[in-house]
Parts: structure tokens; C-alpha cells; sequence
């Protein structure tokens, strides 16, 4: 079966025992209702966790105005930009829509805003149903504990999700890049 926003939607009404939807265009209040909060759900649960799914990487330059204090650069943030994963920078702050840092080049790999379902993690399908469960039990069946059952579950979903992402990058060796300023002090 394909993924798609009306699939994980209809996932997500299946668990609260609503009637499902065609589209999000149906003359329906549940199309209505999850037309309404899924983009914002996407993006609220792509800012949860550094999704591999969801990762992008560019360089970015700065632009010519500076701030006026505090850091010598700013550097635009891409327009699908949702949470930094690595900007190559130690000393680095998030402002506005720019990346303020002492640097004249940031590497930086980010997440995306990622809306092709068809490319997403099936962890993260399952999040996105759980999470929409939360935002539309209490509207729709008006029990606010399918909504914190939901909840709990998708913070359960989330911890599987960081150790299976954790699972998936090589371990990072600190002491093989380590050299000791004291070797060849004593001769």
C-alpha cells in the first residue's frame, strides 16, 4: 500500500474508531479536521528528532549585513529548514532565520521538511498517526485519555526511534583523534 497524508490520516482515525476520509477536499469534518492540523503536525514531529529520512546538507555563505554584535556573520537558513542536526560550528546560534557564527563557511547538515511520505521512515509514519491521534481523539470522540494514551505512546515511539537512529551511525571514536599535548615532553 502506498503512504500517503490521507492513509496516515486514515491510520490515525481508525484508531479512534472515525469514520475514514478520501481526501482531505471531502465535504467531511474529519477531512476538514485533518486537512486543518496535518502540515503543522509534520513539521512539530520532524522538530522532535533528527530524522535520517529527513536530512539535507548544504553550504552556506553568509550574507553582506552583520550582526551588530556578538558574532561576525549570518548565514540565511535554507527555506525548508526545521532543526539543525550539525553546522561544523562549535560557537554557533540560531536567530530569526539565520545562523550567527565567527566563521565565513558553515557546513551544515539539517532536517527538512520533508512532505513525501513515500521517502519517510515507518517509525515515523507510525509517530505521525500516534501524534494525529492525540490532536484529533478529544475533537472527534471526546475523550481526552485516547488523546493522552496517544501521547504516551508516541513518546514510547520517539525513545525507539533516537536508539535505532543511534544504531544506524557508526560509533564515533574520540581517542583516535586524540593527541596528547604532553607527548615528547620528557626525553
Amino acid at each position: 500500500m502506498t503512504t500517503t497524508n490521507v492513509s496516515i490520516c486514515n491510520e490515525a482515525l481508525s484508531m479512534i474508531g472515525a469514520k475514514s476520509i478520501i481526501s482531505f477536499d471531502d465535504a467531511t469534518e474529519n477531512a476538514r479536521r485533518c486537512a486543518s492540523i496535518y502540515d503543522t503536525t509534520r513539521k512539530a514531529l520532524l522538530r522532535m528528532h533528527p530524522w535520517s529520512f529527513a536530512k539535507k546538507r548544504v553550504q552556506l555563505a553568509p550574507i553582506s549585513t552583520h550582526p551588530s554584535f556578538g558574532y561576525a556573520h549570518a548565514f540565511p537558513l535554507p527555506n525548508d529548514f526545521m532543526r539543525v542536526y550539525d553546522a561544523g560550528e562549535i560557537n554557533y546560534e540560531i536567530e530569526g532565520r539565520h545562523i550567527l557564527a565567527d566563521t565565513s563557511l558553515i557546513n551544515l547538515v539539517y532536517v527538512y521538511d520533508n512532505d513525501n511520505e513515500q521517502t519517510w521512515d515507518s517509525l515515523f509514519t507510525e509517530c505521525m498517526a500516534l501524534y494525529l491521534v492525540r490532536k484529533l481523539a478529544k475533537p472527534i470522540t471526546g475523550s481526552q485519555a485516547e488523546a493522552d494514551s496517544a501521547w504516551v505512546q508516541l513518546q514510547g515511539m520517539l525513545k525507539q526511534a533516537r536508539a535505532i537512529n543511534g544504531q544506524e551511525r557508526p560509533a564515533q571514536d574520540f581517542a583516535s583523534n586524540f593527541q596528547s599535548t604532553l607527548i615528547g615532553v620528557r626525553n
